[in-house]
């Protein structure tokens, strides 16, 4: 349980000028650049989805959406523990599809990666191709370093001044009713 967000989403705001920096970086990166990127993302995604489970967020900010890119798997290839970064071999980048995947799809592919590999332009890193450990047979997903620093700073600053409640009937537990819905 997440009491007090603040040291949740403070580290987020950190991260995300962090990330920020490594994208527009001139020159290459070290492998401790790297590491460092690819640990801010995990940690990062995972402080994100559980404050999704809180009632510490706006509801516009659990129900954000972002433009992805995913790659079918190639219907030879075998991802494995071994082959897992040889991404170019398992699927199919001549057959990219749009895709609009929600924030906590994207934690779960994150934390739950098989496939994780940060892409590289001259500028610095662009993004990640990742794909969880039961999508890896299926399909590989790009994020942009844009929309992760996007990500990273709306969750980290955002503190709703208000919310209202109702117990669902369902379940018996609370639940934030929308602003929309009340004032109808």
């Amino acid at each position: 349980m997440i009491y007090e967000s603040r040291y949740w989403k403070q580290p987020l705001v950190r991260s995300a000028g962090w990330l920020e920096k490594v994208l527009i970086k001139d020159g290459e990166l070290s492998e401790r650049d790297l590491a460092s990127a690819e640990r801010e993302m995990f940690i990062g995604f995972y402080a994100v989805r559980k404050l999704l489970e809180t009632f510490k967020l706006s509801e516009a900010t659990k129900h954000l959406t972002y433009d992805l890119t995913f790659y079918p798997v190639r219907q030879d290839a075998s991802v494995d523990y071994f082959n897992r970064s040889d991404i170019h071999e398992h699927y199919e980048f001549d057959k990219g599809v749009a895709d609009r995947k929600d924030v906590g799809f994207i934690c779960n592919q994150v934390i739950h990666s098989f496939v994780f590999v940060l892409t590289l332009a001259e500028s610095g890193a662009e993004g990640a191709f990742l794909a969880s450990d039961t999508m890896r047979h299926r399909r590989l997903y790009f994020i942009p370093l844009e929309h992760i620093v996007h990500l990273f700073r709306t969750v980290g600053r955002d503190y709703p001044a208000q919310q209202n409640f109702v117990r669902d009937e369902k379940t018996g537990q609370w639940k934030v009713i929308d602003d929309a819905l009340l004032r109808h």
